[in-house]
């Protein structure tokens, strides 16, 4: 067996190349008001990459080191948002002696950390994530000429100072590159192809920006992205550089990895050309930042220092929430935010070094900033560390569901807090706080504070069921829409004075009901049903649907007094029953939008499918098949622009919607445009009065606390049964008929017999 000779000359080529990053020098402070960190300089090692998995699970911490120094510090970082390909979800931030700020600019989030003056720290921000292995997606052949354009409009196509497209030299290389070519897919590859042969430069001389690169023929992973992204720009392909990580285990590590997205028209897709990946990438890379921006900005001449050390997780770990003892950090989680369909979620927080107390304060209002400023200060001069989320919806029903996964997402921060208040519209923030129960979650000594519009008799037996699954030591539910400040001060007093609950709410006029040993007690006789609730939410019954289903009675009821009683013709019977229903779970609003919507394109199918006589059935399959695609078409309509009724529109009834459609086509036949309008408009007015009715009148609630109104309804419908009067409409129709009886009976002279 021949012996294999290594030159000693690759020995020492891997001797120098093994040498720790660490010993390279520190880039200088920049002489500027504010410090701009950039990154993106790491190598990927092309096809150095392992079997992936399709779904990895990942941890990241992000430390920040800020020195001693008198003067007011601020630090701003770029973090990640959720996307098709990324999901956060979960957030930590503990930051001693500062405030702390997140802000969503799409498609990017600022967490900021601000201090008057700041000792030596160490601010910790920690990500769990799950990332999906994307496929590569093909490119569509389609010409360049008619590429719609992105939703960031031209900026996808503006140059920049380090992405310089519309330079005189990157847009003859880019024409030479491409040549003839028009369509999209081969102007891609052919400039990916290009700047993938380019020669990796770990530590370049000069600039990294677009020109130089281009003129060198070489450098680090983001001067190549950015040198793609020109050329895609000057081709007229919109693109955008992309910073990120390339996850795996490291103690701590400062560089980060950059890439290319290119716009197809209907999506975006990434481009690596230092790592070899073409419209695919692996689990291993997370989306930090769009756009050619600092990581980092800080306060100048504050030597601000920053890593990010990275582990592999467990599904478990990750999605449930279950931390080590490694991973553990006294700090709040930020609610998982997923695609487009990002809600308006605001977060805030202050944390102090040694606190005596924790709050954590959501509100489902958009809070104004000083009274925001106001809670954080006062929080952090009594050592209380506090986390304030608020969230804003119109849709009870959506509102409810989101701010019991907010909850669920916190539900770390939570178990740890001495206090949680809620403050919301209505009952919405109990019915979340409910939640708890079906998790087991004890808070023990804790207080909780709910705030919003419900009735008294309710609020005693959702507080009574609150205060049995979740052992507080006082729920205390206030009555009526109030504001957070009050509310905090109330908090705020019992936490640090220690002044009792219902002293404070009364010195501040809240109309307040304690639960607890020494409080409000529900009575014996109730107690039973209370229980039957408990042992409902611990086997994991969702409440809100159970009581969706429970006013469906009272929604019948009232539809039985709209017809017998008033005399309105719907087109069929208890049709508005079930879109009122719809009505609750997607707002009024939007869910108006959605049935006119609806009835409107499925009547001008209706019309177009007249000419082919076809029989009702095979109509009214058509008729379903058609609503089905406009409600999958609207829900994915809300996914793209971030609305979140949309999402819910498959509760909308296929089938009764369809039925209407054909009801309108009927009667506009039979009787005439006119009458079909008038029998939509009366189908509409009723559920729209039926949704009113149970929202605001707090019947959800109510049905759930005293279930035998449901025997009520049935007598009552009993009693309408009987009725034989003349309906209310019918009057106005006598009395027009009466009137011109009489009329014409005038006209007529005495002895004259009326003309024929």
């Amino acid at each position: 067996m021949r012996s294999i000779r290594i030159p000693w000359t690759a020995v020492l080529v891997v001797v120098l190349a093994a040498v720790p990053a660490w010993t390279l020098p520190r880039e200088a402070v920049h002489p500027s008001d504010d410090t701009e960190v950039f990154t993106g300089a790491e190598e990927t090692a092309r096809g150095a990459t392992p079997a992936r998995p399709a779904l990895g699970y990942w941890k990241v911490r992000l430390t920040l080191r800020v020195p001693a120094t008198e003067r007011a510090v601020r630090v701003g970082v770029l973090m990640p948002l959720s996307d098709g390909r990324q999901d956060v979800l979960g957030r930590r931030v503990a930051a001693p002696g500062f405030q702390f700020r997140e802000s969503v600019v799409t498609p990017n989030q600022r967490a900021e950390w601000t201090a008057e003056r700041a000792g030596a720290t160490a601010v910790t921000y920690d990500l769990a994530v799950r990332v999906v292995e994307t496929t590569a997606t093909p490119i569509p052949a389609d010409p360049i000429a008619s590429l719609p354009r992105p939703p960031e409009g031209e900026a996808a196509l503006a140059p920049t100072p380090r992405v310089q497209s519309d330079a005189p030299e990157v847009r003859r290389r880019a024409q030479k590159i491409v040549g003839r070519a028009t369509r999209l897919d081969e102007v891609i590859w052919s400039l990916y192809q290009y700047t993938a042969a380019f020669v990796p430069a770990a530590d370049p001389p000069g600039p990294q920006d677009a020109v130089a690169v281009l003129a060198a023929r070489r450098g680090t992973s983001l001067g190549r992205a950015r040198t793609l992204t020109a050329l895609l720009q000057a081709a007229g392909v919109p693109a955008r550089l992309v910073g990120g990580l390339r996850l795996g285990t490291a103690a701590e590590k400062r560089a980060t990895n950059s890439w290319v997205e290119a716009w197809t028209g209907s999506r975006w897709i990434p481009l690596d050309p230092a790592g070899g990946y073409f419209a695919t990438l692996p689990t291993s890379y997370l989306a930090l930042y769009r756009g050619d921006l600092p990581l980092i900005v800080h306060t100048a001449g504050v030597d601000v220092e920053y890593g990010f050390a990275i582990r592999a997780a467990t599904r478990r770990a990750v999605e449930e929430g279950e931390e080590d003892e490694e991973g553990a950090l006294p700090a709040g989680r930020r609610p998982v935010v997923r695609g487009a369909a990002q809600q308006p979620v605001e977060t805030h927080t202050t944390y102090v070094s040694e606190p005596v107390a924790s709050v954590v304060l959501i509100a489902d209002q958009s809070v104004p900033a000083a009274v925001t400023d106001r809670i954080l200060a006062e929080a952090h001069d009594a050592a209380i560390n506090c986390v304030l989320l608020t969230a804003r919806f119109e849709s009870r029903y959506f509102r409810e569901s989101y701010l019991e996964r907010l909850v669920m997402t916190n539900l770390p921060l939570i178990r740890q807090a001495h206090l949680v208040l809620v403050a919301t519209a209505d009952d919405a923030g109990l019915y979340a706080l409910l939640g708890l129960g079906e998790r087991n979650v004890r808070l023990d000594d804790a207080r909780i504070i709910a705030a919003g519009a419900m009735g008294r008799p309710a609020a005693l037996m959702l507080g009574s069921l609150l205060y049995h699954l979740t052992q507080p030591g006082e729920v205390v539910l206030v009555n009526g829409h109030t504001d957070l400040l009050p509310l905090w001060e109330l908090a705020r007093a019992n936490l640090i004075d220690g002044t009792p609950m219902a002293e404070e709410a009364a010195r501040w006029n809240i109309d307040a009901l304690v639960l607890g040993e020494a409080g409000a007690r529900l009575p014996s006789w109730r107690r039973p049903l209370m229980l039957l609730w408990a042992r409902a939410v611990r086997a994991q019954v969702p409440l809100s649907a159970l009581t969706l289903i429970l006013i469906l009675p009272i929604i019948a009821s009232l539809v039985v007094i709209a017809r017998v009683v008033v005399g309105l013709e719907t087109f069929g019977t208890f049709g508005p029953v079930i879109v009122s229903l719809a009505f609750i779970t997607t707002g009024l609003q939007w869910g108006l939008v959605i049935f006119v919507v609806i009835v409107g394109l499925g009547v001008l199918l209706r019309a177009a499918l007249q000419r082919l006589r076809l029989q009702a059935v095979s109509r009214l399959a058509i008729l379903i098949a058609l609503v089905s695609a406009v409600m999958g078409g609207l829900t994915l309509l809300g996914a793209v622009l971030g609305i979140g009724p949309l999402l819910n529109i498959s509760i909308f009834p296929m089938v009764i919607m369809s039925n209407v459609i054909e009801s309108f086509a009927a009667s506009q036949v039979e009787l005439g445009t006119a009458e079909a309008l008038r029998m939509t408009g009366a189908t509409l007015l009723l559920a729209v009065a039926c949704y009113l009715v149970v929202d605001q009148a707090g019947l959800q609630s109510l049905v759930l606390a005293y279930p035998e109104v449901l025997l009520a309804t049935v007598a009552f419908d009993v009693l309408l049964g009987k009725w034989r009067g003349v309906r209310l409409l019918e009057y106005f129709r006598f009395f027009r008929a009466v009137r011109h009886g009489r009329a014409d009976a005038v006209a007529v002279s005495p002895g004259e017999a009326p003309r024929s």
